[in-house]
């Protein structure tokens, strides 16, 4: 049996890739607090978009105080109008113009500054942009739904991850870890977790595919608990992986959930490793299929 509520539209407390569905006002001057893990935090296009709109501001600033200076305050620049004046200004502070140098205590020192002010501003920006590519990243593939079947004549939860990369995750680990919604005696409504014990838990080299499964017996929170009782407590799955990146020796982190609809019943996943020429292959695109 299979569940057809793929797309449903009930809200959820924890998305797909482990994200929690949380609204979080941010405080005024919250992110320039703590400035460093925002912009290490933010996608890559907000990022270079933050980096561009600094870039202008700054060189527009710089533009606008040579322009106040005076008209001879840069020797070389076109003084017909003022705004062509402010134009070559603008591209005075972008770089320094051929034929065009300061005169005056005062355009030299705006000068002084802002060589200053943009040797650091690119140390800065070349820190961060090493910090976000050298930041390690999981390519850990999760199937898209889990099963509840049988294995071996026991009841079980199942689901399959693969390493995507052409490496060895050493001391990987995997955690699963029930959550819902429930009512106490007391009509107060709280967010339960529970540990869900795991058939294996650990692999010393993780190279290709690892099936996980959990064992739905008298300690499982699983025991007795139906579809609709996962959809009315908003009943999620989340998986944990942790290891050590044999080629950067770097631990790395990923996460999945599943929901109540991305589980099937009665099937099992399709094999995806199969022997070629003296070797083991791995086709990650039959992840995701079950038979």
């Amino acid at each position: 049996m299979k569940l057809e509520q793929k797309n449903s539209n009930t809200p959820v407390v924890i998305n797909r890739d482990g994200s929690l569905n949380i609204h979080r006002p941010i405080e005024r001057g919250k992110i320039f607090s703590d400035l460093y893990h925002y912009l290490l935090s933010i996608s890559w296009p907000k990022f270079f978009l933050i980096l561009i709109t600094v870039f202008f501001t700054f060189n527009i600033l710089f533009g606008f105080l040579y322009f106040q200076t005076g008209p001879n305050a840069l020797q070389g620049i076109r003084t017909d109008t003022d705004f062509n004046r402010l134009i070559d200004c603008f591209f005075f502070s972008v770089r320094s113009l051929e034929g065009v140098s300061p005169i005056g205590v005062w355009p030299n020192l705006l000068v002084t500054l802002e060589s200053y002010l943009g040797m650091l501003t690119l140390v800065l920006v070349t820190g961060l942009l090493y910090a976000r590519f050298a930041r390690p990243q999981a390519r850990v593939i999760f199937s898209d739904r889990a099963i509840i079947s049988t294995f071996n004549g026991r009841p079980c939860f199942t689901f399959r991850v693969a390493n995507e990369r052409l490496n060895h995750i050493v001391e990987a680990r995997m955690t699963l870890t029930l959550t819902k919604n429930e009512t106490s005696l007391e009509g107060e409504n709280l967010r339960r977790f529970y540990e869900m014990k795991l058939e294996r838990d650990y692999s010393p080299i993780f190279a290709l595919s690892w099936t996980i499964r959990h064992f739905i017996d008298e300690n499982s929170p699983l025991l007795g608990m139906d579809i609709n009782q996962m959809k009315e407590n908003q009943t999620t799955i989340f998986a944990s992986f942790t290891g050590i990146d044999d080629t950067f020796s770097q631990t790395i982190t990923t996460r999945s959930v599943f929901r109540w609809d991305e589980i099937v019943y009665g099937k099992r996943f399709k094999d995806i490793l199969v022997w070629k020429n003296n070797k083991m292959h791995i086709d990650l695109k039959g992840i995701h299929d079950v038979i």
